[in-house]
C-alpha cells in the first residue's frame, strides 16, 4: 500500500494505491466509501478489496472526500458535489499515475451512490460494482437521523439528539438538504459497460436497480452489514466470500 496525497494543492485528498502484484491489467479500480460511522465500520474491509485487486492484477485507489478521513477541509464543510468531484478526481489520478484509459469503480453504500452518478458524469466506464448502494438518498437520511436519536436516547438519556449530528459526525443543514435530493433511480439503465449489484444487507433491501437491463447482474449474500456495530464477535469483521465474489467479476469484467 502506497498513501499519499492528490488533487489541487489547495484542498488535497488522501488516498492509498494499491499496486497490482502481478502484471497489471488493463483497468485500475477506484473504491468509494461510505459516510461517517459506517466508513469506520466498514475500513478494514475495504482495504482488504483493495488488496485482493491488486493481488487479481488490478490496481486499486481508495481515497477520503473532502472533509473525511486524512483528507484537507473540517466536516463541517462536507458538500455532495465536492464528493462527487473528488470521485472524479480520484478517477482522473488513477489514470494519470497508471497510465490506464479504463476505469471501474466500486462504492459501498454511499459510496456506492457516488460511485455510480460518478460513472454516469464520466461515461465510458468499464465496470461498476454497487455493494449495498444508496438508492435514495432521502430515505438514508432519515435512517441517519432516527439511528442517531436512538442511540443518544440509549446512551444519554435525558439529552437531545442534536439535528446537525449523525453518530459523531457533522451533518449541517446544506449536506442533509444535498442527500435529500440525491439517488440513483433518475439513471435510466446502468451507467456502466457491466454493473454488479451486490446486496448483503438484512431484509430487502432497496428496490431492485436496472433489473434485466443489458449487462446489469445482481447478486445476494448471507447478510453482512459491515458498516453496522458488530453484536458481540458472531459477525464476521471482513466477509471473505462477498469479497472474493466482487474481485472475481471484476477480473472477469475488466479482461
Amino acid at each position: 500500500m502506497q498513501p499519499f496525497y492528490f488533487g489541487d494543492s489547495a484542498r488535497p485528498l488522501f488516498g492509498v494505491y494499491h499496486a497490482p502484484r502481478s502484471s497489471s491489467r488493463r483497468t485500475g479500480v477506484v473504491v468509494c466509501a461510505p459516510f461517517g460511522q459506517e466508513y469506520l465500520r466498514a475500513h478494514r474491509s475495504l482495504r482488504e478489496l483493495g488488496e485482493r485487486l491488486a493481488e487479481a492484477g488490478l490496481p486499486a485507489l481508495r481515497f477520503d472526500y473532502h472533509g473525511c478521513g486524512d483528507s484537507a477541509g473540517e466536516g463541517e464543510e462536507a458538500r455532495w458535489e465536492e464528493w462527487l468531484a473528488d470521485t472524479v478526481a480520484a478517477v482522473a489520478e488513477l489514470r494519470e499515475s497508471t497510465g490506464l484509459s479504463r476505469v471501474a469503480l466500486i462504492g459501498l453504500r454511499l459510496g456506492g451512490t457516488l460511485a455510480g452518478l460518478c460513472a454516469a458524469r464520466l461515461g465510458g466506464v468499464e465496470a461498476l460494482v454497487l455493494w449495498d448502494p444508496v438508492v435514495q438518498g432521502a430515505a438514508y437520511l432519515r435512517e441517519l437521523r432516527e439511528t442517531h436519536e436512538a442511540w443518544t436516547h440509549e446512551h444519554a438519556p435525558g439529552a437531545i439528539a442534536q439535528p446537525n449530528e449523525a453518530l459523531g459526525f457533522p451533518l449541517r443543514d446544506e449536506l442533509a438538504a444535498d442527500l435529500e435530493r440525491v439517488g440513483l433511480l433518475g439513471l435510466a439503465h446502468g451507467p456502466a459497460r457491466r454493473v454488479l449489484v451486490v446486496n448483503s444487507g438484512d431484509g430487502e433491501g432497496e428496490p431492485p436497480l436496472w433489473r434485466g437491463a443489458a449487462g446489469v447482474e445482481h447478486q445476494r449474500f448471507p447478510p453482512a452489514p459491515v458498516w453496522l456495530p458488530a453484536e458481540g464477535m458472531g459477525r464476521a469483521f471482513v466477509p471473505a466470500q462477498l469479497l472474493s465474489a466482487v474481485t472475481t467479476w471484476l477480473e472477469g469484467a475488466c479482461t
